[in-house]
């Protein structure tokens, strides 16, 4: 299948980075496919929620759910099965509360802009698969190499990458884009909630 294949090649970029052989298959019994794995999925995940990325966002009319909020609010919508992060919702920025795979809302239509999960790497633009290789080779660091030094230098490496996805990704945009990466800056003792990433149109 294309799309594992694309996988492994990810995968291998990342195993590249810290001098550890490449794998054939992320099926295959070696240490480094079975940690791989572990941890291909959430980490790609993670990413994707770094950043509103072009190349994976998408648009939905949600359907009522036919059950009603308890309160507060008068409908429910269930969130798509690949969504990740929430962008805008149309005609209305601020009333609305996500709950457990749901949003909850006051209007009986609701349209969303949304971060998908979108599997197909071939599909992923050049610069986020390069971010994704370095937080992967991050992530694998310590349990392939034990070693401190490799996942700080793989985290550098990652937060270049993703500074420089982040802002090519949003020059193809009219507007200007600030965002709170949380991961990083958690990383480094940073609380900033006055940042918030602005609605996408």
């Amino acid at each position: 299948m294309a799309t594992a294949a694309a996988d492994v090649d990810l995968v291998n970029r990342a195993l590249a980075l810290l001098g550890v052989e490449a794998i054939t298959s992320l099926a295959d019994t070696s240490k480094p496919a079975a940690t791989a794995s572990v941890l291909f999925d959430d980490t790609r995940a993670s990413v994707f929620r770094a950043h509103p990325w072009n190349c994976l966002i998408k648009r939905a009319s949600l359907a009522q759910d036919a059950v009603a909020p308890a309160y507060g609010y008068t409908y429910k919508y269930a969130l798509p099965a690949d969504y990740l992060r929430l962008i805008n919702i149309e005609n209305d920025l601020e009333n609305f509360q996500i709950e457990n795979g749901f949003i909850l809302y006051d209007e009986d239509t609701l349209n969303i802009k949304y971060v998908a999960l979108d599997t197909d790497v071939t599909k992923y633009d050049p610069l986020l698969k390069d971010a994704l290789a370095a937080r992967l080779a991050y992530e694998l660091a310590q349990p392939l190499l034990q070693s401190t030094s490799a996942m700080a230098d793989m985290f550098n490496l990652y937060e270049t990458k993703l500074k420089e996805a982040r802002y090519v990704d949003a020059q193809e945009n009219c507007y200007e884009t600030l965002e709170a990466d949380y991961f990083i800056e958690s990383r480094q003792g940073l609380n900033r909630p006055n940042i918030e990433t602005p609605p996408r149109k």
